[in-house]
């Protein structure tokens, strides 16, 4: 779930407009109900035709092998000094320096080998740095809404995702809080296996971790984590997940006093 600051909107004329309307009257043409073994709930749809498809994910993967601080022993300066030296790439590091050769050659493996699980261990590449690990229809944006903070009902699940060159947006909506647990076992069914990546915005810290526990609440399982795992201490080791929460508050250090997902809109 993203931070709003919620002084800033007036909903009052909205609020007016649509006061005694259900969401079957509004949303006419791109709602179904969704039935499954726990029950249903109402799904309403979107489809992006202009939203931009090309993420160029293979950027990632030149920006890491520019990026010489992912070899052991290497830091800021030393790094500096090996590009004034015209070693500027770790293909270069490969051939040019002998101390570091083995160890940038084990780091391009893993990028010939689109090795995320490895990659993302080193402290000096992000969530962001191996999205070049995925095609685009891996990815899975994903926001929730909740009554609460700690153990209440989810209400809301915003998904959305690349299909046939287009962008969809999808919101599971329980209409009553006995809808809760038909949204969880679609997601858990039909939703997770289709995708390898999550992308959120503070997702790692709140919405992962509230999806996993209102799915051990309702069947005693995560499919977010592998069998050996914990299930109330870990949320998920199966997907990666870009946060760009955390990016955000790297790429923009000090530019802002509280990094709410409106401030970074603006």
């Amino acid at each position: 779930m993203a931070s709003y600051d919620t002084q800033s909107f007036d909903i009052t004329h909205l609020v007016e407009k649509y006061r005694g309307k259900k969401l079957e009257e509004l949303y006419q043409e791109n709602h179904h109900i969704i039935t499954n073994e726990m029950g249903e709930f109402m799904e309403l749809i979107w489809q992006e035709d202009n939203f931009p498809c090309d993420l160029k994910l293979y950027l990632t993967r030149k920006k890491l092998l520019y990026n010489l601080k992912t070899v052991h022993y290497i830091g800021e300066f030393i790094e500096n000094r090996l590009k004034g030296r015209g070693i500027r790439t770790l293909r270069d590091l490969r051939f040019l320096n002998l101390r570091y050769r083995e160890s940038a050659n084990y780091i391009l493996e893993l990028i010939k080998k689109k090795d995320y699980e490895s990659l993302k261990k080193n402290r000096y590449i992000d969530d962001l740095d191996v999205g070049f690990c995925f095609n685009i229809g891996d990815l899975l944006f994903l926001d929730i809404e909740t009554l609460g903070l700690y153990n209440n009902a989810i209400i809301i699940v915003g998904i959305g995702f690349f299909k046939n060159q287009k962008y969809e947006i999808h919101l599971f909506f329980a209409r009553s809080l006995e809808e809760e647990i038909a949204i969880c076992e679609h997601l858990k069914t039909k939703i997770l296996p289709s995708f390898k990546c999550f992308v959120s915005y503070n997702g790692k810290r709140f919405d992962i971790p509230y999806i996993a526990n209102r799915l051990l609440y309702y069947f005693d399982e995560n499919p977010m984590i592998s069998e050996e795992d914990a299930p109330y201490e870990i949320s998920n080791t199966k997907f990666h997940h870009i946060d760009l929460y955390h990016i955000c508050r790297r790429r923009f250090k000090g530019m802002f006093e509280r990094y709410t997902l409106t401030n970074i809109e603006e």
